[in-house]
């Protein structure tokens, strides 16, 4: 595959990743308040599920090309997940003495995003018949 078509294929995924990102955040806030960033969390739960899910369908079962490998999931997985909006709002929340609030942020984005990993290794597996 040639530079060109990586990099707009990252681009095509990344931009999908990253206004699905923005617009969770937005519907999150509507929906379940400014307790917590909800959109982050959402975003990191949901995006570590799509990569464990493509980790099986690109290194076990070979079923996607270079291109489509590329796109969804170092550009769409890689920009739904989000460890720099974890980092700074949980120093922002450090910052102003929320110290339970950014450790239950941390906790929760950490074990979730995990969960969800593992979560779609082991439904797609299931499902191509891998286990």
């Amino acid at each position: 595959m040639n530079t060109l078509l990586s990099i707009v294929s990252i681009g095509v995924g990344a931009t999908v990743g990253a206004s699905s990102r923005y617009y969770i955040g937005i519907i999150s806030t509507q929906y379940l308040g400014k307790g917590l960033p909800y959109g982050t969390l959402i975003s990191n739960v949901i995006g570590s599920f799509i990569a464990g899910v493509l980790i099986v369908l690109v290194l076990e079962k070979l079923l996607l090309s270079e291109t489509y490998r590329l796109m969804l999931l170092v550009g769409l997985a890689g920009s739904l997940t989000t460890m720099s909006a974890l980092s700074i709002e949980s120093v922002e929340m450090l910052s102003g003495g929320h110290y339970s609030q950014a450790f239950i942020n941390i906790l929760l984005n950490l074990l979730l995003s995990l969960a969800a990993a593992s979560l779609g290794v082991v439904a797609s597996k299931y499902v191509f018949n891998l286990v």
